[in-house]
């Protein structure tokens, strides 16, 4: 038997998950519109590979519910509407709702250690908005929410809110313009923190409910046509022009 000891895993990532990843972030930074079709063929051509890994990556993002698949026809880029991004946020109300409520009822230890990994998340919010990395940020807000819910502790909540992810990123980069200012933005996540602190579960859901209600409001009021373009990206030659 050859001895395992010491052996460390290592990373590899598969030729669907590359990808995977090029398209998701296409998708989300715009330079694949809502409503785009993508055909299979025409992936792989323009990315060198074979259609067997692009059809495991279109049908992820599929399950993400960044693309839709029609019977009989090519994939398209989800265009998101009021009721999806309705859903979306209500699902991450309940989500981070238990998830908060799992971390209070477990005494001081685990709210101060939460609230420790909170703080250090609002940091990198704060970095992004210095920075004026608008991805950033939004990047940074969203792993400030999956902290909260990495600290619950439930592994199925974790992996529904890591699909919900994908489709809140998207929504944020493509949709929100009425974005509170900096400061009103950091206060909001110590808002948050504090409420966490206070270890009252039905105050912690109600500064849950009302940040991401607000942050739901802001998404719905954007029109389509104040939607972030995508600059340098055409329907034929979006891969390579990205790259």
């Amino acid at each position: 038997m050859v001895p395992t000891n010491g052996l460390t895993t290592l990373q590899r990532q598969s030729i669907a998950d590359r990808v995977g990843d090029e398209l998701r972030r296409l998708i989300i930074t715009g330079a694949l519109e809502p409503g785009q079709p993508l055909n299979e063929k025409d992936v792989a051509d323009q990315l060198g590979v074979s259609r067997s890994p692009v059809r495991a990556a279109l049908q992820r993002l599929v399950v993400e519910r960044l693309l839709v698949a029609e019977p009989h026809k090519s994939v398209t880029v989800k265009e998101f509407t009021e009721d999806d991004i309705a859903e979306i946020y209500d699902a991450r109300v309940a989500i981070e709702t238990h998830a908060a409520t799992s971390v209070m009822s477990g005494g001081r230890e685990p709210v101060e250690r939460t609230a420790r990994l909170l703080h250090d998340a609002l940091h990198a919010i704060s970095e992004a908005l210095v920075t004026g990395d608008r991805l950033g940020l939004v990047q940074a807000d969203l792993a400030f929410h999956r902290e909260l819910v990495s600290c619950g502790g439930n592994s199925r909540l974790i992996e529904a809110y890591g699909l919900l992810s994908a489709e809140t990123i998207t929504c944020m980069t493509w949709l929100e313009v009425a974005r509170p200012s900096g400061g009103e933005l950091l206060k909001e996540h110590e808002i948050f923190i504090d409420a966490l602190k206070g270890g009252e579960p039905a105050e912690m859901a109600r500064v849950i409910a009302y940040h991401l209600t607000g942050a739901s409001h802001n998404l719905s009021a954007s029109s389509p046509a104040e939607r972030s373009q995508p600059t340098g990206a055409s329907a034929t030659s979006w891969i390579r022009r990205s790259s």
